[in-house]
């Protein structure tokens, strides 16, 4: 695999500037900026309630904020719609893995080969009605080969464990020729060997198509160590960004887990 052509490592991909979100009385993003570039993975933490949910869906397109700009691929796209996103080569999982019980791996893939066609309804429709093309079959099984995905190419989403599942949606995302990549606690509910597997394939994947990574995660340990910078949230607001090393000595971040200024963050 090499890197993609079109564009450099390191370049911002997704830009989040000065946004803010109310919800009623509630302010649950104030001012927050946050960068992601081309070939790096960028980790975004806090404690429970701390806006991460809400900054991904203004990310996604999913939520419109009160203020500010989202820039993907240099385009303002603030306030469009999602598929205008999609559009864009940005695609995003969700905490519960979103696929098709009926479905298995290869459909999958092939149906999101087909989304990029960016007719409504056509990819749902040609995958039920149509015949894999021989392209198609390539793409696919390069990809299944590249996820690990090959002996399980044939079983039913409904058959597969939580950490497969997870991988057939990075699969199913770089089908649709994504670009920017948003993961929404990818890691929760698996365990550690399953962890370590997802998240050797995030990096290498990352590194090797020059994808732009986002990655919200409980998980501190994990996003340390495979992100080159973290943005830290706490009740609505950035309060800490930089690489790993910063981040685990921050005495802002360590009060805003620990409720301490003298505890040491235990990452």
């Amino acid at each position: 695999m090499t890197v993609v052509a079109d564009t450099k490592v390191g370049e911002v991909r997704l830009e989040l500037s000065d946004i803010s979100v109310n919800f009623g009385g509630v302010k649950a993003l104030q001012n927050v900026s946050l960068q992601a570039r081309a070939g790096q993975v960028t980790g975004l933490i806090g404690p429970n309630g701390a806006g991460k949910s809400t900054l991904l869906a203004v990310a996604s397109g999913i939520q419109r904020p009160n203020s500010g700009t989202v820039r993907l691929e240099d385009q303002d796209v603030t306030g469009a719609r999602p598929q205008v996103y999609a559009h864009a080569r940005m695609a995003r999982t969700f905490q519960a893995p979103q696929l098709v019980p009926d479905l298995d791996v290869r459909q999958h893939l092939v149906l999101a080969l087909r989304s990029n066609d960016h007719k409504p309804g056509s990819a749902l429709k040609s995958a039920f009605g149509k015949r894999i093309t021989t392209d198609e079959f390539e793409k696919t099984e390069q990809l299944l080969a590249e996820l690990g995905l090959a002996e399980v190419a044939a079983n039913g989403a409904s058959e597969l464990p939580l950490g497969t599942r997870r991988l057939v949606e990075v699969a199913q995302c770089l089908a649709c020729d994504s670009r920017t990549l948003l993961l929404d606690e990818p890691t929760a509910g698996l365990s550690r060997a399953e962890t370590a597997v997802f998240s050797d394939l995030v990096v290498r994947v990352c590194h090797d198509r020059n994808i732009a990574v986002v990655i919200v995660e409980h998980d501190i340990d994990l996003v340390l160590d495979i992100s080159s910078r973290v943005f830290v949230l706490d009740f609505g607001q950035l309060i800490d960004e930089g690489d790993p090393g910063h981040i685990r000595s921050s005495k802002k971040v360590q009060a805003a887990y620990l409720g301490t200024m003298e505890a040491d963050l235990d990452v």
